[in-house]
């Protein structure tokens, strides 16, 4: 029986919730392995959920709600970081699908595969909507784990918004997902689309193009759930690719003209989502026809001053500020500037860090590049842009050449490093720190 104060845990879908190893595990199959990994943890609190597997990481998501307890989702599995968050969490366990001899924490084995079966299914569980679904922990600007939680009728919310803006209401079909469970926007759009909505997940995560185009080719027509990183990989690839149902593309701005190809490529439309750890996925767009973002359904901005910004809507308790520079169009466009951190100020010039990126990433020969803003700490007389680029066939003198052309000389990179790749986490990020520590390696061997 449904009650006003809870939510159901799983829609009730005739689609299947998941692929696995090639065979279609239904809903029943899914909550039975729910019920079973209940049975061994314990009542209420709050555990990791380090399962690479996705449909793993969905069981043992499903099987903490129905426990009473919430999923810690960490910036990264070092030991250092997970023990930190651990001690803001008492009593929490480590749910695992492979062995990390490297956690410490108390560690609870999910083996689940689809093959539970259960004499009776039983009622769809309710889960309460004030229940604390999520701590999603950040590294934080001082690099110390920073939570971002999300209650049970917010991912609600924000997947109804989702299903809704991109057609997936009646039969989503497989989501192929490039980014991680463990990460806020891999949860929603890989993980709660199937379990709220008719969608099916596909249990491994494909990485590398020719994966990525097996995936695509086996569930066709399928959704490509990705970043501009893992999207420029495939551009690159030099394959033959199925037609896809859609690309959802979130985690940094996309480019038009990379929107453009990949909608000739992959025979679909490429979708675009605006969020923040702060307020999480609010907006999205076609970015091959659209420079405006349009907001979710139900989705409100609040104009504070000229640099501040809240949106508020059903999954917001209260109203959140926005860290971008936001410029409103109309009660439910926008046009997004980027943040304040993305623009650079030297000797008296300014640049957006995010244009520096994208003439560097446009350069012939350049596979990847990043530009690392100066420390604000220094005297802003010597305060000088470094970069970081993966080009094994051009020089750092042809680099830079190629940059003067377009790019005023006070901030051309100094130095410009190259490297073999960029030290990328899952989601095509690159964590500040690792580039200040690739900066400090190159000054100890200069």
């Amino acid at each position: 029986m449904r009650h006003s104060n809870t939510l159901p845990l799983i829609a009730d879908h005739s689609t299947p919730l998941a692929w696995v190893a090639g065979r279609r595990i239904s809903r029943a199959a899914f909550l039975a392995d729910v019920r079973a990994l209940a049975r061994r943890l314990p009542a209420g609190g709050a555990h990791f959920n380090l399962c690479e597997d996705r449909y793993r990481f969905a069981v043992a998501f499903a099987a903490i709600l129905l426990r009473g307890g919430a999923s810690i989702l960490p910036p990264n599995r070092a030991r250092t970081t997970l023990s930190e968050i651990a001690e803001r969490h008492p009593g929490a366990h480590a749910l695992v699908d492979e062995r990390d001899l490297s956690i410490t924490i108390p560690v609870v084995p999910v083996t689940a595969d689809g093959t539970e079966h259960a004499p009776n299914p039983g009622a769809t569980p309710e889960i309460p909507t004030d229940q604390m679904a999520v701590h999603a922990y950040t590294s934080g600007s001082t690099g110390q784990p920073t939570a971002h939680s999300r209650r049970w009728s917010s991912l609600h919310a924000v997947t109804t918004q989702a299903l809704r803006r991109f057609g997936l209401g009646t039969d989503g079909g497989t989501l192929v997902g490039t980014v991680p469970a463990q990460h806020m926007y891999g949860l929603e759009s890989t993980v709660l689309y199937a379990l709220l909505g008719p969608c099916t997940l596909l249990a491994e995560r494909p990485f590398f193009p020719d994966d990525i185009r097996q995936a695509l080719a086996d569930h066709a027509p399928a959704s490509l759930v990705t970043t501009p990183f893992h999207l420029d990989a495939c551009l690159r690839a030099g394959l033959t690719w199925p037609d896809t149902a859609r690309v959802i593309s979130a985690t940094a701005p996309l480019e038009r003209d990379r929107a453009q190809a990949a909608e000739t490529l992959l025979g679909t439309t490429v979708c675009e989502i605006y969020g923040c750890t702060e307020a999480g996925a609010v907006a999205s767009r076609e970015t091959a026809r659209e420079s405006l973002w349009r907001l979710y359904d139900g989705i409100s901005l609040t104009t504070l001053n000229r640099e501040r910004i809240t949106v508020q809507g059903p999954q917001h308790p209260e109203p959140v500020a926005l860290p971008d520079r936001i410029e409103r169009e109309d009660a439910q466009r926008f046009r997004m500037h980027g943040r304040p951190a993305d623009q650079l100020n030297i000797a008296g010039k300014r640049a957006s860090l995010a244009e520096l990126n994208r003439r560097l990433n446009a350069i012939p020969g350049v596979l990847d590049g990043v530009f690392i803003p100066p420390d604000p700490k220094q005297d802003g007389g010597n305060r000088r842009l470094a970069a970081i680029v993966a080009a094994p066939e051009r020089s750092e003198a042809e680099i830079l050449a190629a940059l003067a052309e377009t790019t005023d000389p006070l901030f051309l990179p100094r130095p410009l490093i190259r490297v073999d790749a960029l030290p990328r986490s899952a989601t095509g990020k690159v964590p500040r720190q690792l580039l200040l520590d690739l900066l400090d390696q190159h000054s100890q061997c200069a």
